[in-house]
């Protein structure tokens, strides 16, 4: 989410959330949004907690009421065709997706959408399924609790740094081209993260996933291991999108190939794009950009539902707000070059 959209939602959203959704929606001209979110849980997450809040499973519900009320839930392959054939639904539908393949999306999510009739896609780093791997983010939020807990180990991580920072910030700090270092500073401090992957198992597991699709949800590649697109050279981009939509649907028997980027997918190029079609890596592509248009035509952009204490209506007025101010500038749809 780019800082000044964040601040205008930050900023606007209560007043955003006097206007009718109803008149929004007519008003933009938008017959499908994309929420998503990563997890939903009512404890505290160990390797999300430095990083973000999750909602709560009660603002969750009342995130899906809201959306229930004012539009329909589809899956991935009614999304297919109505953006395949530009065709409108009667009511302004919703493709609702999860990032990161949680073990929350089985143990919290799932039972929830199942009993209000919500279908879903998760999208799954490939390295990460069976808790094979950890995400660099999530090991950040590991370490930076362990210092918290203990003064003369958050002293002897500052030796891996050279400036005056702490030593929290210096690890959130710490990029995918650099992620080696969190590996450093585990084995500094004494940290098992395969204990932490082992014990926790904060991933969905293949058994999971299977029973999950006999259920009726949806599956996508989210990357091998997620890197932030905009700093990879385009031939890693592509190794990072087609082996891990390639694994996902050989192990999962799947007959479609969706993908949605980590982070972001801005400043990914046009060439990326025309690489995917060219060499069918991926049938429909997924950003995180808010209610926006792109200029590739099975690129799609959703919206983050997962701003601190922010209901989904706040989020989502404040979402076609943004869009209708921008309309007069031209600045709602995503150019790549």
């Amino acid at each position: 989410m780019t800082d000044f959209r964040k601040k205008f939602i930050n900023i606007a959203n209560k007043r955003a959330s006097i206007i009718p959704t109803s008149l929004l929606k007519r008003a933009c001209s938008q017959s499908t949004i994309l929420p998503f979110y990563h997890a939903i849980s009512d404890q505290d997450l160990p390797h999300i907690k430095n990083l973000y809040k999750p909602k709560k499973t009660k603002d969750f519900i009342k995130d899906l009421d809201f959306l229930l009320k004012h539009f329909n839930p589809i899956d991935y392959q009614e999304f297919k065709v109505l953006s395949e054939t530009n065709k409108n639904n009667k009511k302004p539908s919703f493709l609702l997706s999860f990032d990161d393949g949680l073990s929350e999306f089985h143990d919290v999510i799932a039972p929830i959408l199942l009993q209000k009739g919500i279908p879903a896609i998760c999208f799954l780093n490939s390295n990460f399924i069976d808790n094979k791997d950890l995400f660099y983010r999530y090991k950040a939020s590991l370490l930076i609790n362990e210092l918290q807990k203990d003064s003369k180990l958050d002293l002897k991580a500052k030796t891996l740094f050279s400036n005056t920072k702490s030593t929290t910030d210096n690890i959130l700090s710490i990029d995918y081209q650099n992620k080696d270092l969190l590996d450093k500073l585990a084995q500094l401090i004494n940290y098992d993260f395969k204990g932490f992957l082992l014990k926790e198992k904060p991933y969905l597991t293949s058994k999971q996933i299977k029973v999950l699709i006999t259920k009726g949800f949806s599956f996508g590649g989210h990357s091998i291991d997620h890197p932030e697109y905009q700093y990879l050279e385009i031939q890693e981009q592509l190794k990072q999108t087609k082996e891990s939509i390639e694994s996902i649907c050989t192990n999962f028997c799947l007959d479609y190939k969706i993908f949605s980027f980590p982070f972001t997918d801005y400043k990914v190029s046009k060439e990326f794009f025309n690489q995917l079609k060219q060499n069918n890596i991926a049938e429909t592509t997924f950003g995180s950009a808010g209610q926006k248009k792109d200029s590739i035509a099975n690129n799609f952009q959703r919206i983050p539902f997962e701003m601190t204490n922010l209901s989904a209506k706040q989020i989502l007025n404040s979402e076609l707000l943004y869009f209708l101010l921008k309309m007069p500038l031209g600045k709602n749809v995503i150019r790549r070059r």
